[in-house]
């Protein structure tokens, strides 16, 4: 089945074209036929904010959904699959990898944008995404216009235990609308957060999906936070295709980060969640990362968080 998605445009009211949705007392109820398995959720909030959650189930059908943002948009999609499966997305006919236990992480639609997503029949396929537009944006944050970069198309971030926490409790609240306005808001607010880290650099121009599709590979070597054999710049360049400069300006304008500075943004993270919620010690953590020390972890840990690896939040 193909379909096409206008951003600019309600989602729930295009996919029922396609899917047609019957109406139950947990939601949207898709036809059986195409989809079986959970409901469709979907909360339209003040100001131009949506939220909407598809549910954990297979299609019966091979689906291709083509997603347009005109240049000219006021609107923004944040996409987060929520699923187990590999996903392939093509820009401008160039096929995209995503998985989330990569981890996938969350990608922010923006202006300019054409991209395709593939999902296979009888796998199941579970997408939650926030729409909202400038209306928004300009009502709750002042510096937008600073955290949204509209020379960009697509933009990664991670899903990090923080927000996918958050997202968590937002979904699990779409029965109460005002508890979950508040936790979306809630989301949407650490997701800005975590854009502020992004560093500007020297803009590469429109990527061309051939680059698309080799960053998102070399990232996943980056983002394995134990994986302590990490190619030079030089090598992970030639991976992708590039020259090193090109790459490092092109990763930096799709993860908001140089490559090296982006894996070690990735291993403490991942440092204080073993630590501070999975009981593990700095010590072990530390070897855990490849530290030939303890104390060479906890003096890395103390310059990215500005505190001992000892403290709690």
């Amino acid at each position: 089945m193909e379909i096409y998605l206008d951003i600019t445009k309600n989602i729930i009211e295009q996919f029922d074209r396609y899917f047609n949705f019957t109406k139950t007392d947990n939601g949207l109820k898709p036809n059986p036929a195409i989809i079986e398995g959970d409901v469709v959720k979907y909360i339209q909030f003040p100001g131009e904010l949506e939220f909407h959650h598809f549910g954990n189930a297979p299609f019966k059908v091979p689906i291709s959904m083509t997603s347009v943002n005109p240049i000219d948009t006021k609107w923004y999609v944040i996409h987060i699959n929520l699923s187990r499966i590999k996903q392939e997305k093509k820009v401008g006919g160039k096929v995209i990898h995503f998985q989330k236990h990569l981890p996938i992480g969350i990608l922010l639609y923006g202006p300019d944008l054409k991209i395709e997503t593939q999902i296979p029949p009888h796998v199941e396929s579970e997408v939650a995404t926030i729409r909202f537009s400038d209306t928004f944006l300009s009502s709750y944050f002042e510096d937008w216009k600073d955290l949204i970069d509209r020379d960009k198309s697509l933009i990664y971030e991670d899903l990090d235990p923080v927000l996918d926490k958050k997202l968590s409790l937002a979904l699990a609240a779409m029965d109460n609308k005002i508890k979950c306005h508040r936790l979306v808001l809630d989301f949407v607010q650490q997701f800005f957060k975590k854009l502020k880290s992004h560093k500007k650099g020297i803009n590469p121009g429109k990527l061309h999906p051939e680059d698309l599709k080799n960053l998102f590979k070399i990232s996943t070597i980056l983002r394995n936070p134990t994986n302590n054999q990490i190619p030079a710049i030089s090598d992970l360049a030639k991976m992708a295709h590039m020259g090193p400069s090109k790459f490092k300006n092109a990763f930096k304008q799709v993860f908001g980060l140089p490559p090296f500075e982006y894996r070690n943004r990735v291993r403490m993270e991942f440092a204080m969640e073993e630590i501070q919620h999975n009981a593990k010690s700095p010590t072990e953590v530390s070897y855990l990362l490849g530290y030939s020390h303890p104390s060479s972890f906890t003096k890395a840990y103390k310059k990215y968080f500005g505190r001992l690896p000892s403290c709690k939040n």
